[in-house]
């Protein structure tokens, strides 16, 4: 168009974008591999390494222990809720907790305890069944309490550490 300026850019100019645009990206490479071993190393290599059941003694937390639970969990396949499946399972989570409670260390009183909810909902707020509500029955529980013998005000300060064994959702 008449009157406008015409620009023209230089060879120069053309090898000095395509320079940058080469140098962002290997910037942009060089800095993705350092996130990513520092991601490996901070969540890794800080760790401490797992504990078996002999390393772990009587007060410690044994991995692999706990690994072996999950994976005899796991053998008794699907386990929806209110299926004979998951009577086998929480009956393997009961006979568990009552080993544990006679090898625990004598410093320490383990109760278990199984009990069973007639009726149950959970009504959900967010995601892909937002609104909707999930009506359980007969759900059972085990609970299992670790504590202090001779501490008697630690029985009002518990944690309580809660996990679900049911292995699919069911409608």
């Amino acid at each position: 168009m008449a009157g406008e300026p015409s620009v023209e850019v230089s060879n120069d100019q053309k090898a000095n974008r395509t320079n940058r645009t080469g140098s962002l990206w290997l910037s942009l490479v060089v800095l993705l591999l350092n996130g990513s071993w520092a991601i490996y190393y901070f969540q890794y290599n800080n760790l401490p390494m797992p504990l078996t059941a002999e390393q772990a003694g009587k007060r410690g937390f044994s991995e692999a222990l706990s690994l072996l639970h999950v994976k005899n969990l796991a053998g008794f396949g699907p386990h929806p809720v209110g299926s004979d499946t998951l009577d086998l399972a929480i009956q393997y989570v009961l006979s568990a907790s009552e080993v544990i409670k006679k090898s625990a260390h004598w410093e320490v009183d383990v109760q278990v305890d199984l009990f069973s909810a007639k009726t149950g909902a959970n009504r959900l707020a967010g995601g892909l069944f937002k609104g909707k509500t999930l009506v359980y029955s007969d759900l059972k529980h085990v609970v299992l309490r670790i504590l202090p013998k001779y501490i008697p005000e630690a029985e009002e300060n518990v944690i309580l550490v809660s996990s679900h064994i049911d292995s699919v959702f069911s409608t």
